[in-house]
C-alpha cells in the first residue's frame, strides 16, 4: 500500500512535538515533510535565508499530499494555537487542494471563519485519523 505524503507544518516552540510525530508518521508508513529541515533554520537572522527556507517548504508542499498542523496548546494559554506562518501554509495547501489537517480543534480566534472555509479535518490528537 503507498501511503501519502505528509507536510507538518508547527511553531518553533514545538520542535520536539514535530519530531515525535515525524516519528510516528514515518513508523506508519507515511513519507513525511517537516517544516524544519535543519535545526539552523530555526536561528536564522538573515530575512533573504528564512525566505529561501520558507519557499523550499513550500515546494515541497506542492508534491505533498496534505498538510498536518501541530497546533497544540501552548502554556500562555492560546489553546489549538495555529502560528501565522502555519495559517499561511495552510491558504497554501488550500490553494493547492490539498487536504489539510489540525491535530487539534479550531481556536477561537478572529480568523476562525477562514480557518473553517479551508475545511481542515480536525484529528483531536488521533493520528490514526489520517487517511
Amino acid at each position: 500500500m503507498n501511503l501519502m505524503k505528509i507536510a507538518i507544518s508547527g511553531n518553533v516552540y514545538m520542535l520536539p512535538d514535530i519530531m515525535e510525530v515525524q516519528e510516528e508518521l514515518e513508523n506508519k508508513g507515511y513519507e513525511v515533510v517537516p517544516t524544519f529541515e535543519f535545526l539552523d533554520q530555526l536561528s536564522e537572522k538573515d530575512e533573504a535565508k528564512k525566505e529561501e527556507n520558507r519557499a523550499s517548504f513550500f515546494e515541497k508542499l506542492k508534491t505533498s499530499d496534505a498538510l498536518l498542523v501541530l497546533n497544540k496548546s501552548l502554556k500562555d494559554g492560546k489553546e489549538d494555537y495555529i502560528s501565522g506562518s502555519s495559517f499561511l501554509e495552510m491558504g497554501f495547501a488550500h490553494a493547492l487542494g490539498k487536504k489539510i489537517y489540525l491535530l487539534q480543534g479550531i481556536p477561537e480566534v478572529t480568523y476562525k471563519d477562514e480557518i473553517m472555509a479551508m475545511s481542515p479535518i480536525v484529528l483531536n490528537g488521533n493520528l490514526n485519523d489520517i487517511k
